[in-house]
């Protein structure tokens, strides 16, 4: 497998990298890494192999960075591979977005109007009643953080919000598995929720229509962006998340 390292505490010997097939971050641990020439630093593109612990989580093994020259099998040059950076959550960056919300609020300014079948909020026509139809009513502040992320292409960000569940998906049953679905904000935006139900519990009783709140961790894609990390963190490495349906909490 393949993926880019997003954090890294050099201190500590730990960090997550984020998978090219979009799934959630995954664990791993120096001495899982078999490059020698350096230690890993964040934006590492490296490929691994993933495997459950004695505590059934997924973590990565014989973790090789691509680009260097590493001593094993796995040897790979990665310069015709790069992807562009991605952007982090700044507190400036959120402390500058509060303001200009505020401001905006203080003038009755509309954040968010109709676009054209260009949008690129969706997840396909198929998925929405009216996939142009955006509010033209000013969304709550959660709605606005998401979109102004997705304008900005930031991710790695904590949100919380709530939508309307537009499509459900196939379960994805690959390394760890998730149950998938689209939701659709206030603002007109959709989402696509990632929910991992190796470490949480499946919301069985799920339907098209419902109402669903969420805190997790944001993902940009041009699609909308994605929301994982919608669960407990077993490892106490992350800021823990959750979903809420018809009143019950998952985590």
């Amino acid at each position: 497998m393949r993926g880019k390292i997003s954090h890294w505490k050099n201190d500590k010997g730990f960090g997550f990298i984020l998978p090219d097939n979009g799934m959630e971050k995954i664990f791993f641990h120096i001495s899982s890494v078999k490059t020698r020439d350096r230690r890993p630093q964040v934006g590492d593109f490296v490929l691994y192999e993933s495997m459950r612990d004695s505590l059934n989580r997924i973590k990565a093994k014989a973790v090789v960075i691509e680009g260097v020259d590493n001593k094993s099998s796995y040897r790979v040059n990665a310069i015709n591979n790069r992807m562009p950076p991605r952007k982090k959550a700044s507190v400036t960056y959120l402390l500058s977005l509060l303001f200009l919300l505020g401001s905006l609020a203080g003038t009755g300014y509309v954040l968010f109007k109709p676009l054209g079948n260009e949008n690129a909020l969706t997840y396909g026509s198929k998925y929405q009643e009216n996939p142009t139809s955006i509010s033209k009513t000013s969304p709550d502040d959660s709605d606005a953080i998401i979109y102004n992320a997705f304008l900005n292409h930031i991710t790695d960000l904590q949100v919380s919000g709530q939508g309307i569940v537009m499509k459900i998906l196939p379960d994805d049953n690959v390394g760890s598995r998730h149950q998938k679905f689209i939701i659709k904000l206030s603002s007109g935006q959709t989402l696509l929720i990632a929910h991992n139900i190796d470490l949480s519990n499946r919301i069985g009783s799920l339907r098209e229509g419902d109402s669903i709140e969420f805190y997790g961790e944001y993902e940009w894609n041009d699609k909308g962006g994605v929301i994982h990390w919608t669960h407990r963190d077993p490892n106490g490495y992350h800021e823990d998340g959750w979903l809420q349906h018809k009143g019950k909490k998952y985590q």
